[in-house]
């Protein structure tokens, strides 16, 4: 997840212990506010470095130039803050024309020369989604509505400037506190909603943005409280007794009895996540290729996907998700085969009383707790103990980028940042000079020359590109650098009287300005 993902480590201030307004959020109707419970709290506020559970914020507080719509939808993008863009014949000059007379939460004028700044500055910092730009060249305002962007080589810039990462505008005024006045629970952006009330590791508290260049309707919610609740029950009952509107935590087993309660909800849709265990390549005895390798025999795919997940998964097959371009349909999973992995482990030379590994998951997580539970007891049968670390996201995270306190297994649910195979490649996998989501601690100089490759070519010879990231993938397979377990489905569930839902896979949040109630 970018984690249950996966966020950028920025340490909070002090302040932000205390919440961003002390004094009681203003009462409204309930039918104008709206809840979600979210599993976890915003980690890192400024849009420059967020890349994480902070989308939920992100997309309802700021905007980028343009938004992806859904598969099957008429167009593919959705003008945000550029009303409209063209590319010059050599895909290397792409030129927004940009909306008038908007402005960001704080009164500053939202222009082209704030829209540089936004990228340039989240380019400079190189935290988060940075990368999605490094095939920028140059950045140019010529005017107040016109940007132009140019690249070396053709790259798909309408996509990345879509990016549920890395592609929101800011206000320059905002970004010139640095990155310590975000994370004090403060936001300027131009979107549908201002930051009311953050009270860290409880709620954070949205309100309706009266100026607003998209305009306001009754219907629409003017308040939107996100509850920090990290047990899956709780969330399930706030739901029930309408306390909440929306809850993060689905369990598989329990989705058709939801939807047949009154008043709820519940489904699952096709997504471009997928959940894996990284396994830490540095670390022994993981540092071990053949040790690796047996792990992935140990893994019990099929009943992970038809008892754990209840069928709302499929068996993964390799790093990008089977319903992403790219993805390649050569690569097989692991036969779960014991006596295979028994083999590889006296293969491997490591002393049997060796054979011992930590395993770190998100403890509010039934999916990945009973996964590791069933992995512990298939491994302590051919001899290999393994020792359960649940904890909260943030924590955990941390201690997996630092070498010294990770452990030899990570759980990790990606999503993109934008629709693209190299958005898995790169961030979990690509060598990393500061470690971010790159939990394996993998460094193969092979592997990243094939993958920059890849994405060179990906805006001018698609065919070249997919070959190309179907190699990086079979690299990944042969060196073992997770356990690719399942292609999940998004769980849904929601109070039935909410309305104009669409949930897109391409952005892991709700937009409340789009939503009303009946």
């Amino acid at each position: 997840m970018k984690a249950l993902r996966p966020v950028v480590a920025s340490a909070l201030s002090a302040l932000a212990l205390f919440a961003l307004s002390l004094a009681p959020a203003p009462s409204h109707a309930a039918s104008n506010t709206v809840t979600y419970a979210m599993y976890g709290d915003i980690k890192d506020w400024d849009p420059a470095v967020a890349f994480s559970l902070e989308v939920m914020m992100l997309v309802n507080v700021y905007e980028p130039l343009l938004w992806y719509n859904p598969p099957g939808s008429e167009k593919q993008f959705t003008p945000a803050l550029a009303e409209s863009w063209s590319v010059s014949d050599d895909g290397l000059t792409w030129t927004f024309k940009l909306r008038e007379g908007v402005s960001f939460h704080d009164g500053e004028p939202f222009n082209a020369a704030a829209a540089k700044a936004s990228i340039e500055r989240t380019r400079e910092l190189k935290q988060g989604a940075y990368y999605i730009w490094a095939g920028v060249e140059s950045i140019e305002a010529p005017d107040d509505v016109t940007l132009v962007i140019r690249t070396g080589e053709p790259q798909p810039i309408d996509l990345i400037a879509s990016s549920q990462y890395g592609a929101y505008m800011y206000s320059p005024k905002a970004a010139a506190q640095g990155t310590e006045w975000f994370n004090q629970g403060n936001a300027a952006g131009t979107g549908p909603y201002t930051v009311r009330q953050w009270v860290q590791g409880q709620q954070l508290v949205l309100e309706k943005n009266p100026g607003y260049w998209g305009g306001w309707t009754d219907a629409n919610f003017d308040r939107v409280i996100l509850k920090v609740v990290t047990e899956n029950s709780t969330q399930v009952q706030m739901l029930k007794s309408g306390e909440a509107d929306f809850i993060s935590l689905v369990p598989a087993d329990i989705v058709d009895s939801l939807d047949n309660e009154d008043g709820i909800s519940a489904h699952a849709i096709a997504s471009w996540k997928n959940s894996q265990f990284l396994i830490n390549t540095q670390k022994s005895p993981t540092d071990n290729v053949s040790f690796r390798r047996a792990l992935t025999h140990l893994w019990d795919y099929e009943s992970v996907v038809n008892d754990i997940y209840a069928g709302f998964a499929s068996v993964g097959r390799g790093a990008v998700p089977a319903t992403m371009w790219g993805h390649d349909d050569s690569i097989e999973a692991p036969a779960f085969d014991p006596e295979l992995a028994r083999r590889l482990l006296e293969e491997s030379g490591i002393p049997e009383s060796d054979w011992k590994v930590t395993m770190a998951y998100i403890g509010t997580s039934e999916a990945y707790k009973n996964a590791a539970l069933l992995f512990q007891e298939n491994a302590r049968q051919v001899g290999v103990e393994v020792e359960l670390l649940p904890g909260e996201w943030g924590v955990i995270w941390d201690r997996a980028k630092n070498l010294d306190t990770a452990p030899n297994l990570q759980s990790m649910t990606w999503w993109p940042t934008y629709p693209t195979p190299s958005d898995w490649l790169i961030g979990l996998f690509r060598t990393e000079e500061k470690t971010l989501f790159n939990l394996s601690h993998y460094a193969n100089p092979e592997y990243d020359e094939v993958l920059d490759n890849a994405v060179s070519l990906e805006g001018s010879d698609r065919d070249k590109a997919i070959e190309l990231y179907g190699e990086a993938q079979r690299i990944l397979m042969n060196d073992a650098v997770a356990i690719f377990y399942a292609d999940i489905e998004t769980r849904v569930a929601r109070r039935s009287d909410i309305r104009g839902l669409d949930v897109n896979p391409a952005y892991n949040a709700v937009f409340f300005h789009r939503i009303s109630r009946d």
